[in-house]
């Protein structure tokens, strides 16, 4: 993505292929009918075990604005992954948290 950004002279507008309030799409399949309103579509692959329901919760969201506090804004699918590496680096839960 960088070296895309670079291409492009500037920065690049990334957001999940899905319409608002509806599931996280896995891969480009999903959100074909989006295509003919987008500028470029990359194919990086499916992204997680299509079977499993946490994969749709979408972008984990956290708030690194309070110096060694993290805030949880949004949980989605990688929740415990990042809370556990958050932590790994000394970094607190804050009172902010909705998790």
């Amino acid at each position: 993505m960088q070296d895309l950004a670079q291409v492009f002279g500037g920065p690049l507008a990334l957001t999940s292929a899905n319409l608002s309030s509806q599931a996280s799409s896995l891969n480009v399949q999903e959100f074909e009918d989006l295509w003919p309103h987008l500028s470029l579509v990359i194919d990086g692959g499916p992204i997680g075990d299509g079977q499993s329901p946490e994969c749709r919760l979408g972008s984990t969201v956290v708030d690194l604005s309070v110096p060694g506090k993290f805030g949880i804004i949004r949980p989605g699918c990688a929740l415990e992954s990042t809370t556990v590496i958050l932590q790994k680096y000394g970094l607190l839960p804050s009172h902010r948290s909705c998790s």
